[in-house]
């Protein structure tokens, strides 16, 4: 492992905080737009919109959901100050040599 200092360390922890938070934000966008669009498409075959018809759209669109909601909470609730603290315990588990 590299010889970060803790500058660079909380730089690259931000980085990819940012570039995850960036992905979902896109996995949203696609999400309402695909469901947009078949609720438009759907509406204007049938002249209803209904969510808790189980075809196939609409369990892939609760599954999508349930994912998203997923990562959400692992993005902004589960945070990497978790992560960093375990790190930081290892590191000093190693350094003092109680393995």
């Amino acid at each position: 492992m590299e010889n970060l200092t803790d500058n660079e360390t909380d730089y690259s922890i931000a980085k990819e905080r940012v570039n995850q938070m960036k992905k979902f934000y896109a996995s949203i966008f696609i999400f309402i737009l695909v469901f947009a669009i078949y609720s438009f498409r759907r509406y204007y075959k049938t002249g209803e919109i209904t969510f808790l018809d189980y075809n196939g759209f609409s369990v892939i669109f609760w599954i999508c959901g349930i994912v998203l909601v997923a990562k959400a909470f692992k993005i902004f609730f589960f945070n990497h100050s978790w992560e960093r603290r375990m790190i930081d315990k290892e590191l000093n588990k190693e350094q003092h040599g109680k393995y």
